[in-house]
């Protein structure tokens, strides 16, 4: 593929989203030069900071308690063997610490490094770029036997949170450098695959918002989590939910929320994975024909994961500042997660009938989202257009 140039005023890199295999937004990012091996980053608009695995990192795990060591070492891998890049600059001092779900998982970064980020899929690199370097991970975990845990290998933070909490930044960074012309950023993906083990590619693109990438209204809403006490979260108000059923019969049924009263604001989080919904739980099992995977609090589709057609599935109706609706619509395949408790099903990642309500990597993997940190806005739209994301964006319009 023959790479496209960017403008003066955008930066750009592919992104992937896996349903049965990984929920985040994930992007294939090497280091340095040579390039090192390819180290998937968790694109998070959930967090701050950016850091990667350094060598020699060790995941410790298996303590159930928060904070405390347990008797499991792992090497982290693959990771970021700075000393071995001719490009790099630093080591800096800027000692950094990140901790996510609660606590559950605590990364200790000593220093930081500048260095070019390289990308397939015929992606310019982008050079420059300063990372935390992470030496030691603490991890939760309810097992206590060394099985091999689960840990992230990067995660690039996104959330406008202020700069107080420290750790290098790659938006803003971006932003002082004089590299981009705009503080918004966009996100979207090509139509998913036709084989569920395929990943489902798609684009982020700093500095702009792309036209022909979404289609329908590109309705702009107020990120209402600036209104909030914990400042520096992408929030929405909670849209409208529709739902198909598994056959294909009947019309979109709209499903109420489990408690009227007291209707949630929506974490808009690519980090996450699958989603949560304060859905009233029996309406959805009457609309949508699914059944509950028990003793888990989520659905399931009563044939294989591979089975489960395209065209069933959620549609979230989002109604902008100027009165126009964004309908994205979800394919429940898109949610598969594992093999139900039942032989011959698959169970999904969609938590019903919550307090709370989160987008995660599933909802971008199929809306089209600009995050305008200046406006204070979301700028949302139907994605998963066949063919946008097949090479390199170029900024149409700012």
């Amino acid at each position: 593929m023959v790479a496209i140039a960017q403008t003066a005023s955008t930066l750009a890199m592919p992104v992937f989203y896996q349903p049965m295999v990984d929920q985040q937004v994930i992007a294939n990012i090497s280091w340095g030069t040579p390039a090192s091996k390819v180290i998937p980053t968790v694109v998070d608009t959930g967090s701050y900071g950016y850091w990667v695995a350094g060598p020699d990192a060790i995941v410790n795990s298996g303590s159930p308690y928060l904070g405390a060591m347990g008797p499991c070492n792992q090497t982290m891998d693959p990771a970021f063997n700075w000393p071995e890049s001719s490009t790099h600059t630093g080591p800096y001092d800027d000692h950094s610490v990140f901790a996510y779900g609660g606590g559950g998982k605590i990364i200790d970064c000593p220093s930081a490094i500048n260095d070019t980020m390289s990308f397939g899929g015929g992606y310019p690199s982008i050079e420059n770029v300063q990372v935390a370097v992470c030496e030691f991970m603490l991890i939760k975990a309810r097992s206590t036997t060394c099985d091999g845990a689960h840990y992230d290998k990067s995660i690039m933070g996104l959330a406008p949170i202020p700069a107080v909490h420290g750790g290098p930044e790659i938006h803003p960074e971006l932003l002082k450098q004089g590299r981009l012309s705009s503080d918004v950023f966009s996100m979207w993906f090509d139509a998913p695959p036709a084989d569920i083990n395929e990943p489902q590619m798609g684009s982020l693109l700093f500095g702009a918002v792309p036209e022909g990438k979404y289609s329908g209204d590109l309705v702009t809403v107020h990120n209402a989590g600036v209104d909030r006490e914990e400042k520096g979260y992408y929030y929405v108000a909670m849209p409208e939910v529709r739902a198909t059923n598994i056959n294909g019969k009947g019309d979109k049924t709209v499903l109420p929320v489990a408690n009227p009263a007291n209707v949630p604001e929506c974490l808009v989080d690519s980090g996450t994975w699958g989603l949560t919904l304060p859905t009233e739980d029996k309406a959805f099992y009457a609309a949508t024909g699914l059944e509950a995977d028990a003793p888990f609090v989520v659905p399931r589709y009563p044939a294989a994961c591979a089975d489960i057609p395209l065209d069933a599935g959620l549609e979230l109706a989002f109604t902008g500042k100027d009165g126009k609706v964004a309908s994205v619509k979800i394919p429940y395949r898109n949610m598969a997660e594992s093999a139900g408790m039942e032989p011959n099903t698959c169970r999904l990642n969609l938590q019903l009938g919550d307090v709370g309500c989160t987008f995660g990597g599933t909802f971008y993997s199929s809306a089209f989202v600009a995050h305008d940190d200046t406006a204070q806005t979301l700028q949302i739209a139907q994605g998963a257009v066949a063919g946008s994301a097949q090479s390199p964006p170029v900024a149409q319009r700012l």
